[in-house]
């Protein structure tokens, strides 16, 4: 019986095993054998990445999955190991470590027990590591960009890693910095409606929203381009929220660098080939005086044009009349123009005006932002720092060379990496974070670039368009008073028409929202309908009431005409006060009596274009009776007359035949 007892005994076991071994009894901690060294995934949450001597290294990490993170912390044998490796002296090596590769030349390991970390609210783990001591410390030695690799290791064995660096220097010696500005474009649907009113989507509102968030924290100064419509749309939105928002940009602005753009894009380019130079000072000028108006004490700076779009030869010679000597172009903007030398330095599109553009390496890193944004923050400023050593290496001169990023398309940076990045650039000693139109004029050694003609747009057509209504425009303006708010809103509704981004159908939406308020401007005066007038002598007076319902006053000319009356004062132009109305007293001369029709036509003040409908009024005439007596009065005097002459007549020959 014991020996059929320990048989069974010995099944169990095997088959316990042999289960166990199939998975139908997974161990504890299965979840965490490593099949790969990235099994587990951790990402790089914060870390100090300029580090002076005799302070601390500081690394915070987070594990996504909660399951996975209470594993860790229940498996004894789980510690954070940090590696330090040889430094870096190339940007291939940082974009090699950066993809994946691991770093050469082990120099320093510290690992430390989860007990040793400290937890955050977000139960991410940060590890705290001395530059000096002998326990939880990374002892380094010299100046560098030291690559660092970060891994959970379980039993001896990594079971994740991911790679970032760290600039460490001990040097108290004043460096020379390499200056490097962080520029983008905020590119949003337009604020001002066909008709005139303003309309700010949600999604548009959030844009403006985020771009103040990232401009009110962290390093200054960074270079941002906004359109000056979608600001000027803010100030007149009566929504409570787009004035916050419009609030806070400008607070956010005063410490940063608000770049140079036109009221609405036209390109310059075009704009010298059609003979529109002149709609595009005027679309420039206004969006320079809305920039200057939202740029706080900061004087404009005219010098630098950031573009996403392509200036040739004949968009700098429009710029350089404008005050430009540097355009500065994204690279979706210079992607024909081909792959140059050196992305840090100053080349010539033509004797007067320099070319700058962004290295097409650091454009895609801020663009596709699929890894951990940290991450990214940090191997592009250790990319920098190499950037700035390779120059130092070849006998270079740093301050020389200026280095702009900025995404493919010029579009805002992901805002925890444009975060990140702005500290790590700010803080490190070898690097200077400038504003972008800080922008030294190039010398005029710099290298001639070839740019090829651009024909993206021709603006003569909306140019064009826009012409059919200048005398219109211009004849319905003289109707307002000179500080009527209709100037700056018509001639903002203008300048919206010639934004090269409108499609055909969006062309014709704004033009005739144009015309209508005009039309509407000009109809708000008017005279009543079916008046009768009675006019009670030859000369008289007419009384005619104009009425304007437009919340200005307005002036008009009055034009009255009829067959059988005459008007001795021609000249009729008067004022209509809002909402109210006025009677116009008009001398008449009738020539006959009767009923019959009057015309009442109202023009602008020039009379060059007629303001609302004809109407026609009638008037009858009774009292000219008066000119009939008299002219009867006369008949009988002539009758009488003669008949006392044909009496004489008679009476003479009578007496001359009684003498006979």
């Amino acid at each position: 019986m014991d020996r059929l007892r320990r048989a069974g005994m010995a099944v169990i076991i095997v088959l316990g095993v042999t289960w166990s071994f199939l998975g139908v009894f997974p161990h504890p901690t299965s979840a965490l054998r490593p099949t790969a060294t990235n099994s587990v995934d951790v990402r790089l949450v914060a870390q100090n990445f300029n580090v002076l001597a005799d302070t601390q290294f500081r690394f915070t990490v987070g594990v996504p999955d909660a399951a996975v993170r209470t594993q860790l912390e229940q498996d004894p044998t789980t510690t954070l190991r940090i590696t330090a490796f040889a430094p870096v002296t190339t940007r291939e090596q940082v974009r090699s470590i950066s993809a994946g590769t691991d770093p050469v030349g082990q120099l320093v390991v510290a690992d430390l027990k989860l007990i040793q970390l400290s937890r955050t609210e977000t139960n991410n783990y940060t590890a705290f590591l001395s530059t000096t001591g002998r326990t939880n410390s990374l002892r380094l030695t010299k100046d560098g960009v030291y690559p660092i690799q970060i891994s959970f290791v379980r039993n001896g064995e990594p079971i994740s890693k991911l790679n970032t660096f760290v600039n460490f220097f001990k040097s108290s010696i004043e460096t020379s910095r390499l200056p490097i500005s962080i520029a983008s474009t905020i590119t949003t649907p337009l604020a001002l409606a066909p008709d005139g009113s303003v309309v700010i989507s949600d999604a548009t509102r959030k844009q403006l929203v985020d771009l103040a968030q990232s401009l009110e924290g962290g390093a200054a100064p960074l270079s941002v381009q906004v359109s000056p419509e979608i600001l000027d749309g803010l100030a007149r939105s009566t929504q409570p929220a787009d004035i916050a928002v419009l609030t806070r940009l400008q607070s956010a602005f005063a410490n940063h660098d608000l770049m140079r753009a036109p009221f609405v894009p036209l390109d310059p380019s075009s704009a010298l080939r059609t003979g529109r130079t002149n709609d595009f000072s005027q679309i420039l000028g206004l969006g320079d005086d809305i920039i200057d108006l939202r740029n706080g004490e900061k004087n404009l700076s005219s010098n630098v044009w950031f573009s996403n779009v392509l200036v040739d030869v004949d968009g700098a010679e429009v710029l350089h009349g404008c005050d430009v000597n540097t355009v500065v172009l994204t690279p979706q903007a210079a992607a024909e123009i081909g792959k140059l030398d050196n992305y840090a330095k100053p080349y010539r599109i033509s004797g007067d005006v320099a070319l700058r553009t962004i290295d097409p390496l650091y454009a895609a890193a801020l663009t596709n932002t699929q890894n951990s944004p940290v991450v990214a923050a940090y191997s592009l400023a250790a990319e920098l720092l190499a950037q700035r050593q390779e120059v130092v290496d070849s006998g270079g001169v740093v301050a020389s060379n200026f280095v702009v990023l900025t995404t493919t398309t010029g579009a805002p940076i992901e805002p925890a990496l444009l975060a990140s990045l702005a500290v790590a650039i700010d803080r490190a000693p070898q690097l200077r974070l400038r504003a972008l139109s800080s922008l030294p004029r190039a010398s005029s050694e710099a290298t001639l670039v070839k740019i090829p003609r651009s024909n993206r747009v021709d603006v003569s057509v909306a140019g064009k368009a826009s012409d059919s209504l200048a005398d219109e425009y211009a004849s319905t303006s003289r109707m307002l008073p000179t500080d009527a708010p209709q100037h700056v809103a018509w001639n903002t509704s203008r300048l919206v028409m010639l934004d090269d981004r409108l499609s055909t159908d969006e062309f014709a939406l704004y033009f005739k929202g144009f015309r209508n308020q005009l039309r509407i401007l000009r109809a708000s005066v008017k005279v009543p309908r079916s008046l009768n007038f009675t006019l009670g002598g030859r000369k008289s007076d007419l009384r005619l009431q104009l009425r304007n319902d437009a919340t200005v006053d307005l002036t008009v000319s009055v034009e009255i005409s009829s067959a059988k009356l005459q008007f001795p004062n021609a000249d009729r132009v008067v004022t209509v006060p809002a909402n109210g109305a006025i009677d116009l007293v008009i001398p008449v001369v009738a020539r006959a009596s009767g009923r019959f029709p009057i015309e009442v036509v109202l023009y602008t003040p020039d009379g060059l274009v007629q303001a609302g409908q004809r109407v026609q009024l009638t008037a009858r005439v009774a009292a000219i009776a008066g000119l009939g007596l008299v002219v009867s009065g006369a008949a009988a005097l002539v009758l009488l007359a003669w008949w006392f002459s044909h009496w004489r007549t008679n009476r003479r020959k009578s007496a001359a035949k009684v003498n006979q």
